[in-house]
């Protein structure tokens, strides 16, 4: 594996509102009117808190590495975007290149959770409107990573066409574009990625709307001349992650179980949080199951806390759990 000397993470920066359902969703809904839903859930808690993929995955990796400036932050606030910017500030994360815009609102996010972890979102994207446009030589194609993660798609189509013309490493991670992102741009974006991540339903929807199995991607991957192998990361919750490696030599995915917590408060932001642990395990150039496992054990720390980025494990409470997975 190849130590990645910087990350460059782009994603979504966005207040987010948080609620909990205390039942089911699917107790609500009449399976023969589905065509025309109108349904209220009632919550009995309500947050509100920083958030976005790219502040969540910035998070994490900061509360791994030494070295804060490895981290640059690329995206858009808007007019009410203070604390976020006071926020990267207070974490050491480089948001030099964060654009706050002076006319629209800053993105925002709501989630309702149910009982069974089930959610629903509603996204307004806002300032995320506005590219954070980057001139590609400051990120050095052999030594760098880039980090695609869900955005608008004026943002998300523009990291995706940048890496893929200059030949930049990335990591991606379509996930929350998939219900707008063409099957067109969507090949395009696995068959060049180094990395792809999502969780099972999300990596099941990739291989149906390419009409690929995994295995069959080692072909197709050799025609497009990706960037090396393609590495296809399947999150499983609790049950930790899946990871393979297509055209390698060893067919069966490797498997690192996840860190069981005694209390789980919220799932918002495990993904992110894992994302984090992932790289921070790059930056560091930890071998591939040891970067799984800080991917798990900083899921863990997200889940037991109301939020997405107001766990704060020290590097000591993440060695202890690494032990024991």
């Amino acid at each position: 594996m190849s130590k990645f000397k910087n990350v460059f993470v782009t994603g979504s920066i966005a207040y987010d509102t948080i609620m909990n359902f205390p039942n089911e969703f699917q107790s609500y809904f009449h399976p023969e009117k589905l065509h025309q839903i109108n349904v209220s859930f009632v919550v009995n808690k309500l947050e509100k808190q920083l958030g976005g993929t790219g502040t969540n995955i910035s998070y994490n990796i900061s509360k791994i590495i030494n070295n804060k400036s490895q981290i640059k932050l690329l995206g858009s606030v808007g007019k009410d975007g203070k604390d976020f910017l006071n926020f990267f500030k207070k974490n050491s994360i480089d948001a030099s290149k964060v654009i706050a815009d002076k006319k629209l609102y800053t993105s925002a996010g709501s989630v309702i959770t149910d009982e069974k972890n089930n959610q629903i979102w509603g996204f307004y994207y806002g300032a995320s409107e506005i590219i954070p446009h980057i001139d590609q030589k400051l990120i050095n194609k052999e030594t760098d990573l880039l980090v695609i993660s869900a955005n608008h798609q004026n943002s998300f189509l523009y990291f995706q066409n940048l890496a893929i013309k200059n030949k930049i490493s990335y990591f991606y991670d379509p996930g929350m574009t998939l219900t707008w992102i063409k099957d067109k741009d969507l090949k395009e974006g696995v068959m060049n990625a180094r990395y792809l991540v999502g969780n099972d339903y999300e990596i099941a929807m990739i291989l149906k709307r390419l009409k690929k199995t995994v295995n069959e991607l080692t072909h197709l991957r050799q025609s497009y001349g990706g960037q090396g192998g393609l590495r296809i990361i399947t999150t499983l919750g609790e049950d930790g992650v899946q990871y393979y490696d297509v055209g390698a030599k060893r067919a069966s995915p490797l498997l690192i179980k996840g860190y069981h917590v005694k209390k789980m408060i919220d799932p918002t932001g495990a993904g992110d949080a894992w994302r984090g642990g992932f790289i921070a395990g790059l930056l560091m150039d930890n071998s591939t199951k040891d970067c799984l496992k800080l991917g798990n054990v900083m899921a863990s720390f997200a889940i037991e806390k109301y939020g997405t980025v107001n766990h704060k494990p020290t590097l000591s409470q993440i060695n202890k759990r690494l032990k024991v997975i």
